[in-house]
């Protein structure tokens, strides 16, 4: 059995491949957040994980409901789950929503143009609809839009920049389970302790 420190470097090393590998387990995380005292979950795509600054990231729409929830409340829990290897990670951490800035900026010079395509949607997420709708132009219902189309999504686009202060680790195995916790403060940095599964 790995000792603490090399289970957060392993820790931390699957959540960066989850962001570069689409079909690892961590790539769809659920992101959770509570918003005027209700639990809110969604799938998303985890999109950016710095170690050093213990970021991890994801984009969004800022005309999502999410957003003015994340603004009210930055409060936010993800949820990684790779079946392959078997293990949990439930992530506290502090979240903010980015419209500007060079974060911004990389994130949305970073996107494909399929990725940017969700941002043309012409009503904000969550509206109510007449009919089942794609919500998105009927000029791009088949293909994507040029580099100079897609330009008209930033106005919409937003980056979830989550600051993590915990992580809480799961790994399933037939000889027993094994737990950890793993806390940031600013003074001590990094402390980990295991858990009974």
């Amino acid at each position: 059995m790995a000792d603490l420190q090399e289970i957060l470097e392993m820790i931390w090393s699957e959540l960066r491949d989850g962001v570069r590998n689409r079909h690892h387990g961590f790539h769809l995380p659920v992101l959770s957040s509570c918003a005027e005292g209700v639990p809110d979950a969604r799938v998303v795509v985890l999109r950016r994980v710095e170690v050093d600054e213990r970021i991890v990231q994801c984009h969004t729409d800022q005309r999502a409901p999410k957003v003015a929830g994340l603004r009210a409340n930055p409060r936010v829990h993800w949820l990684f789950y790779d079946f392959e290897r078997r293990m949990q990670l439930r992530v506290q951490a502090t979240a903010e929503v980015l419209t500007e800035g060079p974060v911004f900026d990389a994130a949305w010079d970073g996107s494909s143009l399929d990725a940017r395509r969700c941002y043309l949607a012409p009503r904000a997420p969550g509206a109510d609809s007449p009919q089942a709708s794609a919500n998105l132009p009927p000029t791009h219902l088949t293909s994507h839009p040029s580099l100079e189309e897609s330009e008209l999504g930033r106005e919409q686009f937003a980056v979830v920049c989550s600051r993590v202060d915990s992580i809480d680790w799961l790994h399933l195995a037939s000889d027993g389970h094994r737990r950890a916790r793993f806390s940031f403060s600013d003074s001590a940095g990094w402390s980990a302790s295991w858990l009974e599964p």
